[in-house]
């Protein structure tokens, strides 16, 4: 009987590492499904406005029928092994009451023995019979461990082990290099200083590097080579919490939870009062449309805030970081989705919010940053100029090649460039 046993634990391993394989490849099927349903569902308005029902359903059904067919030779390969396993306690279990009863009939076991051999086999028999369910919900959850600790495993940036204090709010760029890991810098010796409680503004083309500074500035990466300093410390040698207490985010893709109006403002500030609140959202300009709402400030907006126009995210956004009121302010293009009627009052809370502070603003809206204290101007991941819009605008660089296709954008005119048709020349 020793002998058999290796043998046994080598078959029950080797059983547990098939199921495991095939219950991976089942695992992968089901989330490259769940995550085509879930970019389809989200893309239907994009898919029908440009008529691609087909197209699209066409990669969701391929997801499926790949999910269907791992689905189904992961039940094949593992139908055999339960089936036995079962067929095996079923079988024995019928054996041993004929046996019983046989030994029984013929005196060589008594009434008592008999029915305690027959209570001991029913209370092996539910257990046995369970196990199969239990290696199914084993296999699910091996698979959910490998997940967890496929994103613990990821890598961490390290914090410091002596956190420095910031002195000031100043932030500097010292010939900075980065990229994503892609061997494509996206940052080419940078360097630049922002001084304290001043205006600074981000220019150029897509993919020039602006949305990067900012990264780094609050250290969502880490530099490839060089160094970023906030208050004359290095951000790396600056505890996280301290870095982005700091620091008040207003991005150009505004998040909202799916929450109330009031909690999603006070996320800049969790301890703020009701009063506390209402102010920011009356400096952001966004008070009047949410008294108007039959809950108010407890009206909840949804998952992303999708009951709420991409103007009215962006206030709330912008009520939060004013309610946050930290010393350096972040700007994204926050005024991208800002309607006309509303953009000048918007003007007048970012003035509100950045007023004795340190700001760093990307806009592509060239108006907006007239009177920034320094203008960045980058290309392909290199500041090429800087200095005020007066300067820039007197040398013929980039910046006055930009600030002459915006006014030439400005003057623009449905129809002004089609050509002339039959009835028009008519006309």
């Amino acid at each position: 009987g020793r002998r058999w046993l290796p043998l046994a634990f080598l078959a029950l391993r080797t059983a547990i590492g098939v199921f495991a394989r095939f219950g991976r490849e089942q695992s992968d099927a089901r989330t490259r499904a769940n995550s085509r349903m879930v970019e389809y569902i989200q893309g239907i308005p994009v898919i029908r406005a440009f008529n691609l029902g087909g197209a699209r359903l066409g990669q969701f059904q391929r997801a499926l029928d790949s999910y269907r067919v791992t689905s189904r030779r992961t039940t094949t390969a593992i139908a055999p092994a339960f089936t036995i396993f079962i067929a095996t306690v079923e079988i024995g279990f019928a054996v041993l009451i004929l046996v019983g009863a046989w030994l029984f009939s013929s005196g060589a076991l008594s009434a008592p023995v008999f029915l305690l051999l027959l209570v001991l086999a029913s209370a092996f028999y539910a257990p046995l019979l369970a196990v199969g369910d239990a290696i199914a919900v084993q296999r699910m959850m091996q698979n959910s461990v490998r997940n967890v600790n496929a994103f613990l495993r990821s890598p961490l940036l390290p914090e410091a082990i002596q956190p420095q204090q910031a002195q000031g709010f100043a932030i500097a760029f010292e010939k900075v290099f980065f990229d994503y890991g892609e061997g494509q810098p996206v940052l080419n010796d940078v360097s630049f200083r922002i001084p304290e409680r001043s205006i600074t503004a981000l220019v150029g083309p897509s993919g020039s590097g602006k949305s990067t500074i900012t990264n780094l500035i609050a250290r969502f990466w880490d530099v490839t080579g060089g160094r970023v300093s906030v208050g004359g410390v290095d951000v790396r040698e600056l505890s996280a919490d301290t870095l982005l207490g700091m620091m008040t985010m207003v991005f150009q893709d505004v998040y909202l939870f799916n929450d109330t109006i009031g909690n999603n403002i006070r996320l800049g500030k969790p301890t703020a009062s009701d009063a506390e609140v209402e102010q920011a959202a009356r400096l952001a300009q966004i008070h009047s449309f949410i008294a108007d709402l039959p809950q108010g400030y407890d009206t909840v907006v949804g998952e992303g805030g999708n009951t709420l126009s991409g103007g009215q995210k962006q206030r709330i956004s912008i009520a939060r970081a004013i309610l946050k009121d930290a010393p350096i302010v972040l700007l994204d293009e926050a005024t991208a989705s800002i309607d006309p009627e509303n953009e000048q009052l918007i003007q007048q809370a970012f003035n509100a919010l950045a007023a004795q502070k340190t700001l760093v603003i990307i806009a592509h809206r060239l108006t907006t940053i007239q009177q920034a204290d320094q203008i960045l101007v980058l290309e392909a991941g290199q500041i090429v100029e800087h200095g005020s819009h007066d300067t820039l605008i007197a040398n013929d660089g980039l910046y006055r090649r930009f600030w002459r296709e915006r006014a030439k954008a400005r003057d623009w005119k449905l129809g002004a460039s089609l050509p002339a048709t039959a009835d028009s020349t008519h006309a």
